[in-house]
């Protein structure tokens, strides 16, 4: 494949990828879809195929009961109110979809997933209430790398990071005030972990225009709770399985990301991250 045939390649994959997570919510037909992006049905269909390894079709039901998934971890809400929330016309069509993907019913799911969350917790010692703060988040221009695999894996996150400070650089787009962000799309404990998705992202206060592996996306205004983990990022499951557990809040659509304030290869110790979890 030609680099340039490759570099549109990858815009259009970044671009439906994008749509569905920021539109779970919605129907997402494909026609819609196929236009957003300017290709046929069938194009659509081929190349998202071939860049996700699984159907367009399997890929937009798992990522509407996975991220169910969350929403059930942090609050208790009626199944009807949970498949509107991620793209379904009612309840009994999420709970044939939940079902088909995890073998099990809802309910039976998140008492289980439940149960084992707890075990995690409190094997690690952690299971008391966690201190948060409540912040209005301004909203963030991004530039981003799309990384497939197992959360934190040292050496395609290290490489992620060292490309994307580059293209920063090559875009004279590195500034003191740029902000280092990072997106979880889904969750370890659930998904497979070679299907997992972290997107690495830097914030940019001028037009970036997607190249290659290079995407952007706006993060929207709106109201968080905010979680500081001291030390290592290696503790960042650990954190985010404490938070499912304690959860104070009532969550809202959108997405939970990571904003690293302070990192050190010498001494991780001194390393800072805030997680920021969407609330009403």
């Amino acid at each position: 494949m030609r680099d340039s045939t490759e570099n549109i390649y990858q815009q259009k994959v970044n671009q439906v990828i994008d749509y569905i997570s920021a539109n779970l919510h919605l129907p997402l037909q494909l026609d819609v879809i196929a236009d957003e992006i300017n290709v046929s049905q069938r194009q659509l269909l081929r190349i998202m195929r071939f860049a996700l390894n699984e159907s367009l079709y399997a890929y937009i039901a798992r990522q509407r009961v996975e991220r169910a998934v969350l929403y059930m971890q942090t609050e208790e809400m009626s199944l009807a109110k949970l498949a509107e929330m991620v793209g379904y016309a009612n309840a009994q069509s999420f709970s044939k979809a939940f079902k088909k993907q995890f073998g099990i019913s809802p309910k039976a799911y998140k008492d289980e997933l439940h149960s084992r969350l707890e075990g995690y917790v409190q094997s690690s010692g952690n299971s008391n209430s966690l201190p948060s703060e409540v912040c209005h988040f301004e909203g963030l221009e991004l530039v981003y790398i799309r990384i497939w695999g197992k959360y934190g894996e040292a050496e395609p996150y290290e490489t992620a990071w060292n490309k994307l400070m580059r293209f920063l650089k090559d875009n004279r787009a590195l500034i003191p005030e740029t902000r280092f962000i990072g997106l979880s799309f889904d969750n370890p404990n659930v998904t497979n972990y070679n299907q997992c998705r972290f997107y690495a992202c830097a914030s940019v206060q001028k037009k970036m225009i997607p190249t290659g592996e290079f995407g952007t996306i706006r993060f929207q205004q709106g109201k968080y709770a905010v979680y500081t983990l001291r030390g290592s990022c290696s503790g960042l499951q650990e954190l985010y399985n404490n938070i499912s557990i304690n959860f104070e809040y009532t969550i809202r659509h959108g997405m939970a990301f990571e904003e690293y304030i302070y990192y050190s290869k010498e001494n991780s110790e001194k390393d800072r991250t805030y997680i920021y979890i969407p609330i009403k």
